[in-house]
């Protein structure tokens, strides 16, 4: 039974890691939603953890950093700072979270903080680098992505 966990986080990682490399957001959106639906239930039972961006961060870090990725938590620039900024191959991942309570998102105030606060700023130009600003809704409630909106 163990060797099939191994087998479907490597399938996650895998997959991951390619459409990364590739700027696949789609797809890359697709697979950070398996990834979070992969997590027990009874992690979250006796405790708050879904409610807080941080929870939804630290999991993302430790993912994203098992894909030999370069991983910048809490990316500073000078108007704030990013909650997570991954470099891989080609491409340059700022990300910003958001949680909220339901599953209605009238905004992307994540992916508005990002653009308000141009946190991409010091990352464009780069030679050879495609910089994607990555705006990301976590719903408490249902303890996953609900919504991603890039440029």
């Amino acid at each position: 039974a163990y060797t099939e966990i191994v087998n479907e986080k490597s399938a996650i990682q895998d997959s991951l890691y390619e459409y990364m490399c590739n700027g696949d957001l789609e797809s890359t959106v697709k697979a950070v939603k398996r990834l979070f639906a992969g997590i027990p239930w009874r992690n979250f039972t006796n405790n708050d953890l879904a409610n807080f961006e941080g929870y939804y961060a630290s999991v993302l870090y430790a993912f994203l950093s098992s894909l030999n990725a370069r991983i910048i938590p809490e990316d500073i620039t000078n108007y704030g700072q990013a909650d997570i900024t991954a470099i891989l191959g080609d491409h340059i991942y700022v990300m910003e979270i958001k949680v909220i309570d339901g599953d209605k998102v009238k905004e992307n105030l994540a992916l508005k903080q990002i653009r308000k606060c141009n946190y991409a700023q010091k990352y464009r130009g780069e030679p050879g680098k495609t910089v994607h600003e990555v705006g990301l809704v976590f719903s408490s409630s249902k303890r996953n992505l609900i919504q991603a909106d890039w440029e």
